[in-house]
């Protein structure tokens, strides 16, 4: 019965272990929207999205906002409580210096107009950063998007998708945060496989 109870708990450790992170990833993303082409000197309408499912609460949050590329963009929000105007790609944050709170489940949308002078490949880091904590990093999520010399040579894209960082180039939803197929069927393999170790460990010291 000792031995017994000793399989049990390890099991249950071990999908613990794999487990946790699992749903950490799900809890908080950001999304990145836009439609068509990106072309050089043309004002694109997008908006990006913070979105919480059962997330931890957080009292004091910000976005952290980083670009590189051939050029600096100007990407333009509007705080609607003063109706003043930003550019993130030069302030690096977005939202009130002392943060604000997140928690359970929730989408906040803030519209952007984006503006690129240069053409060639940009990313643009977005960060969501605990300020209660030296602006430790929460979760974030890197697009790449491609600035057009010309739209009318290029066949047009209707969708743009970054999944956990690693580009799935479809251009209107972008970060979709979580865990593939493969990854489960790994993190399955891996956990039967302990098991099956542990239980055979057993059987060797019961004989």
């Amino acid at each position: 019965m000792k031995k017994l109870c000793c399989f049990i708990m390890a099991t249950f450790l071990i999908l613990g272990v794999f487990c946790i992170p699992v749903k950490a990833a799900n809890e908080l993303e950001f999304e990145l929207k836009y439609d068509g082409d990106v072309v050089i000197n043309e004002t694109k309408d997008a908006s990006v999205i913070l979105r919480g499912t059962n997330a931890t609460t957080y009292s004091n949050v910000r976005v952290k906002i980083e670009v590189s590329g051939p050029g600096t963009p100007k990407l333009i929000a509007k705080e609607t409580s003063s109706d003043l105007e930003f550019d993130l790609a030069q302030t690096g944050y977005w939202g009130p210096e002392l943060g604000f709170p997140v928690a359970g489940t929730f989408e906040n949308e803030t519209p952007i107009k984006a503006t690129f002078n240069v053409a060639g490949t940009y990313t643009i880091k977005l960060s969501l950063v605990n300020m209660q904590s030296s602006e430790a990093e929460i979760i974030s999520e890197t697009f790449t998007i491609e600035v057009l010399e010309d739209a009318t040579n290029v066949n047009e894209i209707e969708e743009n998708t970054i999944i956990d960082n690693n580009t799935e180039n479809e251009v209107d939803k972008l970060p979709q945060t979580g865990t593939g197929v493969m990854e489960y069927i790994a993190y399955i393999t891996v956990i039967v496989a302990l098991i099956i170790f542990v239980y055979y460990k057993m059987n060797i010291a019961k004989k």
